[in-house]
């Protein structure tokens, strides 16, 4: 009985002008017609359509006005499978690329949640959600304050872009106040390079207290980029961090690095610098080098970079051929980390 059922709704559905191009799929429990144009689909309700899958308990369509009033739980997912979008109610456009939805959540890429009271998508491109609550830490009836969150009051998605606008953003840590930015502009989580701000992270350590990390990324090209991530503690630190990459065509470089201040070494600059790479040269040579400095023992153990005890620095210049391997000598440094 329910293979029949469905096959006459695969069938109805069809044959509506909005989605009858694209063979749209909608399966559900039971089917009511009313009048000539209102299809009342319950229980255990299901769309496909153009790789977006709709879930519902129960959706009303109206062909008259080519709209979808749906009740949930709702859960929308995109073609891609990383857009998730969470909703108790909904009125949406046949083609579900328009609408709005209430007591909304949009998850993007399993790592970033955002929820809202209302939620507006426009166009298939654009999703707007007003009085936003967003956090990628987990939250449940143990723990309905998350760690961090940020806390807006308009969040503009392009799903285009991949890019997440806030507005009037607030920034807290177990629910208390940070500081407020009026305007925010970050990539979304399933966007691989993009000049913007990048989810902040929590840091506790007895020496330095708890600490923010606020990473901004910059795109130099499509070879090259930079990152630079503040660091602040409860206890007078203050760090820059710094990442640099760069890809050559015969070979490529990594930089990092962190300048500090703190109470551990009073009035003394601290920091550290390792800078590696490899590169191709004429005659099947290949050069590769490592190298690594510290300004005292103790820092890349105080900021959690490094637990080592020495440092070893070394230049490479070899080349393989078959059944042996011919190495020029390198030059290695080895120092005290700790």
């Amino acid at each position: 009985m329910r293979a029949l059922l469905r096959g006459l709704i695969v069938l109805f559905c069809l044959a509506l002008p909005a989605m009858a191009q694209d063979r749209a799929t909608l399966v559900s429990d039971s089917l009511q017609i009313t009048g000539d144009t209102r299809l009342i689909a319950s229980g255990n309700v299901e769309i496909l359509f153009r790789g977006t899958r709709l879930r519902a308990s129960r959706i009303v369509y109206d062909q008259a006005a080519n709209r979808l009033i749906i009740d949930g739980p709702i859960v929308l997912t995109d073609e891609s499978g990383t857009t998730l979008i969470l909703a108790s109610q909904a009125d949406l456009s046949a083609d579900l690329s328009e609408g709005i939805l209430t007591s909304a959540r949009l998850v993007l890429n399993q790592q970033l949640q955002l929820a809202a009271n209302r939620m507006l998508r426009t166009g298939g491109r654009y999703t707007a959600l007003d009085n936003v609550v967003a956090s990628s830490c987990k939250v449940c009836a143990a723990k309905p304050v998350p760690l961090w969150e940020i806390r807006a009051r308009r969040v503009v998605h392009d799903q285009q872009e991949r890019q997440l606008y806030f507005d009037h953003a607030q920034f807290r840590i177990s629910g208390v106040p940070v500081f407020y930015i009026p305007r925010l502009r970050m990539p979304d989580p399933t966007l691989d390079r993009a000049t913007g701000f990048l989810m902040p992270s929590l840091r506790t350590t007895s020496d330095l207290g708890t600490g923010l990390k606020f990473p901004y990324f910059i795109t130099l090209g499509p070879s090259r980029d930079l990152l630079i991530t503040p660091y602040f503690t409860t206890k007078n630190g203050r760090t820059v961090e710094l990442r640099y990459r760069q890809a050559f065509r015969t070979g490529a470089i990594d930089l990092t690095g962190a300048f500090s201040r703190d109470d551990l070494l009073p009035d003394t600059d601290r920091g550290y610098l390792f800078a590696k790479g490899a590169f191709s040269l004429p005659e099947n040579f290949g050069l590769t080098f490592d190298i690594k400095t510290v300004s005292d023992p103790a820092y890349l153990l105080d900021y959690g970079i490094s637990n080592t005890d020495r440092l070893d620095s070394r230049v490479e210049i070899a080349r393989t051929r078959r059944n042996r391997t011919y190495r020029r000598p390198d030059h290695q440094l080895s120092d005290p980390a700790r």
